[in-house]
């Protein structure tokens, strides 16, 4: 059961021969870890978007943002298929806003993954962001 991170600090969003990815850093019960974390191309363009646009000072540049790890979820009509979305938080000094963004069913089922078993940073090893440079 999660019991670590509240958010996932939001390090790099890029681009790369292996693909698209964020890189965070997660603070868990048993220390901080840098992941990759590989993203679909609709989830990459969505976070993509909210990343490149100043959301409070359009003046500061000591932005940073981070995930939230919960997905929420609409469906607008009976039988249909409900839209997915994810969360960042952009934070600038002591301000801060939520953002929501619409993500792919892989996004929201890796987030629910990583909500329901990861606990430690042996849980997400295999992620570490050394492992992929």
């Amino acid at each position: 059961m999660f019991q670590g991170a509240q958010t996932l600090k939001l390090l790099e969003l890029k681009k790369d021969t292996i693909g698209r990815y964020m890189k965070l850093d997660i603070p868990l019960s048993d220390g901080t870890i840098t992941i990759r974390w590989n993203l679909d191309a609709y989830t990459y363009q969505q976070i993509r978007a909210i990343v490149s646009k100043k959301h409070l000072d359009s003046l500061a540049i000591d932005y940073h943002y981070e995930i939230i790890p919960y997905i929420s979820s609409n469906q607008n009509a009976p039988n249909s298929t409900p839209t997915r979305y994810g969360s960042i938080r952009c934070i600038q000094d002591t301000q801060g806003k939520n953002i929501l963004f619409s993500c792919s069913d892989l996004f929201a089922g890796n987030m629910e993954w990583f909500r329901r078993y990861v606990s430690s940073t042996r849980d997400i090893a295999h992620l570490r962001w050394e492992n992929f440079i």
